[in-house]
């Protein structure tokens, strides 16, 4: 399976077409939250259907420059991870949105609120056999490799500094992937923490901002590859 992963848009759709031009044949689209940049919930529609009509299946999370509203329309789409889990083939997917409490016009949750998500979607990809953008449900309920799409990175890695030197990521996450060592977390949100670091066995994949061209391709196969690209 090859992933394409996307955060940071904030609703640079010229920008998103270069990515997917430039990112060649992909199985599944991650979009990483912040899809758009404290815009309307039609503006994330628009950007989820464009994709899905270039014949891409899509899973999406919500950003802290997207809103409740474009939760619950990514949620009418049938995309969205938020407390949910989705298994394709030997791939179990949860996701987690928003980010801990930082500035009251962003969306956010706290820290209990955002492990209580975790744990919702981890019960959920125990049982889970879903399908979305028009796949199949896995024949097999069987799952090897275990993604978390998260739009904030775990707190106190290499991937959560801010320019000023601040970790900012999420605590939550932190202690999920400490306990659950999920396979990868892809993530975004701090522009500058574009890269990748490993707490444990698992792999945190930081893709950086799409509006600058920033994307993250992974390859799962008998290993994981990952690769860094810029448009």
């Amino acid at each position: 399976m090859r992933l394409l992963g996307i955060t940071d848009l904030h609703n640079a759709v010229g920008m998103l077409d270069r990515i997917l031009q430039q990112a060649g044949p992909v199985d599944l689209v991650l979009l990483g939250g912040d899809i758009t940049n404290f815009g309307a919930p039609e503006q994330a529609q628009q950007i989820v259907a464009h994709v899905l009509q270039l014949g891409f299946q899509v899973l999406a999370v919500a950003g802290n420059c997207d809103s409740a509203e474009i939760e619950q329309r990514l949620q009418e789409l049938g995309v969205s991870l938020y407390r949910r889990a989705v298994v394709l083939g030997e791939t179990a997917f949860q996701g987690l949105s928003a980010m801990p409490p930082w500035k009251s016009r962003m969306y956010h949750f706290s820290e209990d609120q955002l492990a209580d998500d975790l744990q919702q979607g981890y019960r959920e990809l125990q049982h889970s056999k879903e399908s979305v953008g028009g796949a199949a449900p896995s024949e097999n309920s069987s799952w090897k490799i275990h993604v978390v799409l998260s739009h904030v990175p775990p707190r106190d890695c290499k991937l959560d500094r801010t320019f000023l030197g601040r970790h900012v990521g999420s605590l939550a996450l932190r202690h999920f992937v400490d306990q659950v060592q999920p396979d990868l977390v892809v993530c975004g949100h701090i522009h500058e923490g574009r890269g990748l670091d490993r707490i444990g066995r698992t792999w945190i994949l930081n893709c950086g901002a799409a509006s600058g061209g920033s994307y993250g391709v992974v390859e799962i196969g008998p290993e994981l590859r990952m690769e860094l690209r810029r448009v």
